[in-house]
């Protein structure tokens, strides 16, 4: 069990590490953790799927300031190992990794605002000019972040893997089959959140296509996924050309009257 925490300790300062220092590439999202999570465990697979899963159910998930809902790369990378190792299916990755994005927001703030306490540091070294300080202290601290994070991914598959086995062993079905059916319920929760933020009347039409291509042909999410990609675009080049011919009737519209006025 040593290697495998040690791969997901490393994942969560690799990602900690991407956010802070690399500008954010994204690397921090759960489908991508998911992937790195199967791949490096030895089921590429099943860490895609669940990866894919969680990604939907914070799709909706944004943060806003300092304000962090939920720390998806921490759940999405401990859902996704738990399950792998203890053998689960993905809506029971799905049912780990909700409780445990809340639960790590605390490590998040925690961090935060341990960096705040530096704050005034960080403007006298400014003032004096002494940038290659201020470099450094930054340096610093993110790779304190990422000792942090990676000793809580270390210890947490080293000491919890056994604990989430036997818990899930002891389990009723009946409760099992209520986590699996929440399971199944968490990602069209997601897919609400997201369409509740970009919610227009003017989209319900192509909501509905959808819809119709998957329940009553049979269409596949892929298929559905690039009609939808086409219509993107159709829209698009559509609503550019509406704008131009804006733009050049207001254009017109300005010089004759400049020629009226001077006539």
């Amino acid at each position: 069990m040593v290697y495998e925490s040690l791969v997901v300790g490393g994942l969560m300062a690799f990602g900690l590490f991407s956010d802070k220092a690399l500008g954010d590439p994204m690397f921090r999202r759960p489908l991508v953790m998911g992937a790195l999570v199967g791949l490096l465990l030895g089921d590429l697979r099943q860490g895609l799927i669940m990866g894919a899963a969680i990604e939907v159910v914070f799709l909706g998930t944004s943060q806003i300031g300092g304000s962090l809902p939920s720390d998806t790369m921490t759940g999405s990378i401990f859902g996704t190992a738990f399950a792998i190792l203890t053998n689960q299916d993905v809506e029971i990755a799905l049912t780990l990794a909700i409780p445990i994005s809340m639960l790590a927001i605390a490590i998040n703030q925690a961090c935060l605002f341990v960096v705040g306490l530096f704050l005034d540091r960080f403007n006298s070294l400014v003032d004096k000019g002494e940038y290659k300080k201020f470099a450094t202290l930054h340096w610093v601290l993110c790779l304190a972040q990422c000792a942090v994070y990676f000793l809580v991914g270390f210890v947490g598959i080293l000491l919890g893997t056994t604990a989430i086995q036997h818990l899930l062993d002891i389990i009723p079905q009946v409760i099992m089959n209520g986590l699996t059916l929440t399971g199944q319920i968490l990602p069209a929760l997601g897919i609400a959140l997201l369409l509740n933020m970009l919610w227009d009347s003017k989209i319900a039409v192509f909501a509905l296509l959808g819809f119709i291509l998957n329940a009553y042909l049979g269409m596949p999410l892929m298929g559905i996924a690039c009609i939808g990609i086409v219509v993107a675009v159709v829209v698009g080049l559509r609503d550019k050309e509406l704008v131009e011919m804006s733009n050049s009737n207001t254009t017109s519209t300005s010089t004759t009257n400049g020629d009226d006025f001077f006539d």
